[in-house]
């Protein structure tokens, strides 16, 4: 933790939890108002970068204007010492992308809960005429009372000045950006309503729909591919709820949904019926894998021939305190199509006829009386013959030390802790072993040994700081931990492919196979030179200038380029690399752009005089004639490459040439 320090004579940096490509967050104390709040200070290599101050300017002047429970709020901003600063309320919780690499897939319910509020948040933005444009998991936190809020405005932008071009490439996360923004298209609110799908689609599976080597391989998936199927991923996904995240995803944002509020009422139709049925009606467990998959093979294929039908509706924009007082019924959002194909798939209960029904219920209540009548006749005699001053031992498993107690004053027992124990099967602070054991037979006043649980024995998180990967993958599995989030950050106090910071902590103790999010530091980003037209030796030099290898060398036959020169390369020019990367060049192999020129000639002695030029193309025959002594002779020719002109009088010959491109 870094040395505290007040910004502004008012906010005491206390510890730093968070960190970013162009910030730095910390958890901060407001002395003016006497409350925490969250501090993001912008990185010290950007303070004097005006495009970096725009964006974070950006951020401050979009959420000012937001107030919502469910988007982070925004307090203050401005520069103190140097350090530009921006100060927002501080969330005592966690992201969901730390939620989601701690538990993988999480309950359907508490999905639907929160992209409801995800879904409202997100509409005040809209009505606002504001765009997110890099909704992801890393961007929503989560607090203890799971109020999801929206966080990270910094691309955001109002609908009126969209772009997606920037100096260093596309902006947005890759995994969660729509098609038009991989395209680098004008980007709207039904852009932020596919990165919500891709993240609901993570939420319930506990992976992203598409991945690649890298950025361009994914964003190509965006525009090309069609999302996997949730139901093979998990089984108890309502098929009306995969049809919700099918259409938040679909590639054209005209079949989306056309607004946050409308997507909002599709969830809360799910999770109305959730709530009547315990799980979805036609859900995948229900209606088994063949129904399933012929409904999910129909639905695309007649989403793509055909294309969606819309429904259209006036949209109403309910507010968080809407969100949270709902009780009227909300209105079916789905297309009639998919409305259709859910409640055509429904399993009717089969009743039994009612004389049956009645006669079964008879013979149970008349079992249930006779065991009652048998066990209490057997306890009843026990107790005449045994006595009064005996008592049975109660079951005091998985109970708490107060409720065993309770139990046990009631037969004039008492109770003795003997020992604890770590136990990874039972929470701590409850019984998971007694003394004599359940149902057993005691004198009253008899002491009863128990044995409490620890839980479960935790684990130091060891110092990762400054160890590169073989190394904090050993450390980390010594310890019985396994990697969380890698993610990637540029500093100057550590060498490259190290880690510079974790969470978390070293020394906190945990969990066995808990995770632990580790940032490395790569090399700095280097922007790839343009190398076609250059000869394979000035396109090495250009790279090695830049800090960047030769990934591959290839060569291709080329009508425009001349043998030797590169003719294509990839990544592209301008692309952002980080030192040490590597591009690949294709080299030409000839025979290069036609060439232009001509012969003249005073025939030496009479004969017949031929004339040919030998290219990269071959040997071709210009000129063959009869000439006498003193003849001029000239001839216009083409050639590809370096070639070679050769005329001969009578086969000797009187003339040779090179001719260079």
């Amino acid at each position: 933790m870094e040395e505290k320090r007040i910004l502004a004579n008012r906010y005491e940096l206390i510890q730093k939890i968070g960190t970013g490509g162009m910030a730095v967050v910390y958890q901060a104390y407001d002395t003016a108002l006497d409350r925490q709040v969250a501090v993001k200070l912008l990185r010290d290599e950007y303070v004097d970068n005006p495009d970096f101050i725009k964006q974070f300017q950006r951020e401050a002047k979009a959420v000012a204007k937001l107030n919502h429970q469910n988007i982070v709020n925004i307090y203050d901003f401005g520069k103190s010492d140097d350090l530009m600063y921006l100060v927002m309320e501080y969330v005592n919780g966690c992201t969901l992308k730390e939620l989601i690499a701690q538990h993988g897939s999480l309950p359907i319910q508490q999905i639907l809960d929160y992209s409801i509020q995800l879904c409202y948040g997100m509409a005040q933005a809209h009505s606002n005429n504001i765009v997110h444009k890099d909704i992801k998991p890393h961007n929503i936190m989560i607090d203890h009372n799971h109020i999801a809020k929206i966080t990270d405005f910094g691309i955001a932008q109002a609908v009126n000045h969209l772009t997606m071009t920037h100096s260093n490439g596309v902006l947005g996360s890759a995994h969660y950006f729509s098609p038009e923004q991989a395209r680098g298209e004008q980007v709207e609110f039904e852009s932020d309503i596919y990165s919500l799908g891709i993240v609901m689609y993570e939420m319930l599976t506990g992976k992203v729909p598409f991945t690649g080597e890298n950025p361009v391989s994914v964003a190509l998936k965006h525009m090309q591919d069609k999302p996997p199927s949730l139901r093979v991923a998990r089984r108890d996904i309502p098929l009306e709820l995969e049809l919700v995240v099918l259409r938040a995803l679909e590639k054209n944002p005209v079949n989306r949904f056309q607004s946050m509020e409308e997507m909002a009422e599709a969830l809360l139709d799910v999770q109305a019926k959730l709530d009547d049925h315990g799980i979805g009606i036609a859900s995948y467990v229900d209606i088994g894998v063949s129904k399933h998959n012929e409904i999910y093979q129909q639905y695309m294929m007649e989403r793509e021939q055909q294309g969606e039908v819309e429904v259209r509706r006036s949209a109403r924009k309910p507010s968080s305190a809407a969100y949270l007082d709902e009780t009227d019924d909300h209105t079916r959002v789905m297309t009639s199509f998919e409305e259709t194909r859910s409640q055509k798939y429904r399993i009717e209960e089969r009743e039994e006829p009612e004389p049956k029904r009645r006669l079964r219920k008879r013979s149970v209540v008349l079992l249930v009386l006779g065991a009652f009548l048998l066990f209490f006749g057997s306890f009843w005699a026990a107790q005449a013959f045994m006595g009064n001053d005996e008592v049975q031992v109660p079951s005091l498993i998985n109970k708490t030390v107060l409720e065993a107690e309770k139990l046990l004053n009631a037969q004039s027992l008492k109770i003795v802790i003997a020992d604890e124990v770590y136990s990874a099967d039972a929470p701590k602070g409850v019984i998971i072993n007694q003394k004599p054991a359940a149902t057993s037979t005691v004198k009253k006043g008899r002491e009863i040994q128990v044995v409490l649980s620890l839980g479960i024995e935790k684990v130091q998180v060891p110092d990762l700081t400054g160890k590169n990967q073989q190394a904090w993958n050993v450390e980390l599995e010594n310890a019985g931990l396994i990697p969380g989030e890698i993610s990637m950050v540029t500093s100057k106090d550590y060498p490259y492919g190290v880690v510079v910071y974790q969470s978390p902590e070293a020394g906190v103790e945990v969990e066995p196979g808990s995770s632990v999010n580790i940032m490395v530091n790569e090399p700095p980003e280097v922007t790839v030179p343009s190398l076609i037209g250059k000869t394979q030796t000035q396109a090495q030099q250009d790279l090695q200038m830049v800090g960047l290898g030769i990934g591959g060398i290839t060569t291709e036959p080329s009508d425009q380029y001349v043998k030797g020169v590169v003719i294509r390369q990839d990544p592209l020019a301008d692309t952002v690399l980080h030192e040490g990367d590597s591009v690949t060049m294709i080299i030409s192999s000839g025979p290069g752009p036609q060439q232009f020129d001509e012969f003249e000639l005073i025939v030496p002695r009479s004969g017949t005089v031929v004339a040919t030029i030998s290219d990269a193309k071959g040997t071709t025959e210009l000129f063959r004639e009869y000439c006498f002594a003193g003849e001029r002779v000239q001839k216009a020719f083409t050639y590809f490459g370096t070639a070679e002109l050769t005329i001969t009088s009578n086969n000797e010959i009187i003339m040779e040439k090179t001719y260079e491109p």
